[in-house]
């Protein structure tokens, strides 16, 4: 049986230090644990909450490995339909910054694959001319400055020093979009312990964002020890709850 990953019954949360100014990441730091960020497998089930209703939506993988210097994550979303519907991105990034180099997105919906492609440059992003199934070739986003892939803000929101009272200002980007990239608040709100994907309990650091709406949007949970983030909840717009969270992990040499 899937364990959903809900919050135990008793959460256990740390009072919060007093909160100091956000710390400002540009691409190009060096991300203080981005070791944590290891070759492997992890497995998301989605789900939606309307009232006492859970809605399946489907099961998401996430896929890190090091290849030729580079760091490369694919990540793949299984719906269950109908119409039955997976989505790939596969994306590269400098293994020792996190800076993104290229994104390629390919959706198969009712037998017909769909691909958009774009490449990270320092002043803008643009369509992936030399790609020629890339039906956004003639994309193109002017930056203020570079921006990280908001495809993988989890992956590099583990990389960050969380801990009591930590916030940081990254700049994000969601490649493909008419919204320019951005700068968004990630904070550590406190601490919770919540069911793992094994039934015990995960010591975590609860991250909240608010994506520049002044109100929260996002709750995420990081396991302390791994930093690996546990579980997920969005309000949706019109009511209820999107639910992320981890069903199974998997080492580079299992996977």
């Amino acid at each position: 049986m899937l364990r959903t990953g809900i919050l135990c019954g008793a959460l256990l949360l740390s009072t919060p230090a007093l909160a100091a100014e956000p710390t400002v990441i540009h691409v190009g730091d060096r991300l203080a644990r981005l070791e944590l960020v290891k070759p492997g497998v992890h497995r998301y089930l989605r789900y939606k909450i309307l009232g006492e209703q859970r809605e399946l939506i489907d099961i998401w993988t996430r896929r890190v490995s090091l290849e030729s210097q580079q760091m490369h994550i694919v990540q793949r979303w299984d719906e269950i339909g109908p119409p039955a519907f997976h989505l790939i991105q596969d994306s590269w990034f400098d293994p020792s910054t996190f800076r993104p180099t290229t994104h390629v997105r390919r959706g198969n919906k009712t037998g017909e694959v769909k691909v958009k492609a774009y490449r990270f440059l320092p002043d803008e992003i643009i369509g992936m001319a030399d790609l020629a199934e890339n039906t956004d070739k003639d994309y193109r986003m002017a930056a203020t400055e570079p921006a990280f892939n908001f495809e993988y803000d989890m992956e590099f929101l583990q990389a960050l020093p969380l801990a009591e009272g930590y916030q940081a200002s990254i700049p994000f980007f969601d490649a493909g979009i008419d919204k320019k990239p951005d700068r968004y608040v990630f904070k550590v709100a406190g601490s919770e312990k919540i069911q793992g994907p094994d039934g015990g309990l995960v010591d975590c650091w609860l991250v909240t964002a608010d994506y520049n709406t002044g109100q929260v949007r996002s709750r995420f949970w990081f396991d302390k020890k791994t930093q690996l983030m546990i579980h997920e909840e969005a309000p949706l717009e019109g009511g209820g709850m999107l639910v992320k969270t981890l069903i199974g992990s998997e080492s580079a040499d299992k996977a």
